[in-house]
């Protein structure tokens, strides 16, 4: 498993950003991992260009590195991470894209920018992690400690397994959940009773998953798994799950950047939008 070496911090310094940073520095620090840390300035859509008479307008990025600096010094004490700060015109969430390519960094940490109670995620991490090609610790909480308990919803691909080893090696003191959402199946038609289900696929299909996660378990090493099988949809009941339990930290595979929703289908996107835990998208 590849070991983080440089990391990608989006920054706010207009929000509330402690949390990501202190996260970030966390994580470089148990990884010793150099942080670069990135603030997008958007240029004004009124700027004049001075050849048509009127003034340019200018973007204090002096000013702004200096704001950064004092506020990464007072969090940086106990750390001690080494770091560096770069300030850029443009979209926030193409510059945090084409800076973690010409950087080669290994990992993204950016803040949620909620704004309100009902939307979990902000439109720059949103858009971030869709199109990212590497993995993205979105942080949505404010950080006491290391991440403690970590829930990793599978379907025992590839890129779920990939995914929970990251985690492993990046938080090697968190415990791991991994969690299977079954979906019974019911059919409806003129020759049926509805809600009819299938109980011999279904109770093959469930047979069959705790196989598969007792065998993940085994072979990645962690400590424990969950079948949930409740019926109806799976995808809420996985919500309902992860947003009910003592977790700080969701774990989501990607199969890059042709979309992160193929893994879990519209279930990841869920995940990531609709929980209040911190969540890490990981692209291989």
């Amino acid at each position: 498993m590849k070991k983080l070496k440089r990391m990608i911090v989006g920054l706010d310094i207009f929000s509330k950003s402690n949390n990501v940073l202190k996260r970030a520095l966390m994580v470089a620090k148990q990884n010793k991992a150099e942080l670069f840390i990135i603030h997008a300035v958007q240029t004004p859509w009124f700027s004049v260009p001075s050849y048509f008479g009127g003034k340019e307008i200018s973007v204090d990025t002096e000013g702004i590195t200096k704001k950064i600096e004092k506020k990464i010094k007072a969090l940086n004490k106990e750390y001690k991470v080494p770091y560096s700060i770069l300030v850029r015109e443009g979209e926030a969430d193409d510059i945090l894209l084409y800076e973690a390519k010409l950087l080669k960094a290994d990992m993204m940490v950016i803040g949620a920018n909620t704004k309100n109670k009902k939307k979990f995620l902000g439109t720059t991490a949103e858009k971030v992690a869709h199109q990212s090609h590497l993995p993205v610790l979105v942080v949505k909480n404010s950080v006491k400690d290391m991440y403690q308990n970590i829930v990793a919803p599978t379907d025992f691909q590839a890129q779920s397994k990939q995914s929970i080893l990251f985690a492993k090696s990046i938080f090697p003191a968190a415990k791991i959940n991994a969690v299977y959402s079954t979906e019974v199946i019911y059919v409806e038609g003129p020759y049926t009773v509805v809600g009819h289900d299938f109980v011999q696929y279904n109770e093959m299909a469930k047979a069959s998953a705790k196989k598969d996660l007792k065998d993940l378990i085994k072979d990645l090493s962690i400590e424990k798994g969950k079948i949930l099988d409740e019926g109806g949809n799976s995808k809420e009941v996985l919500l309902k799950y992860i947003n009910k339990g003592s977790y700080d930290l969701v774990v989501i595979g990607s199969r890059g950047t042709t979309g992160f929703k193929a893994l879990l289908g519209s279930m990841a996107s869920s995940i990531l939008r609709e929980t209040s835990t911190d969540v890490l998208v990981y692209v291989p």
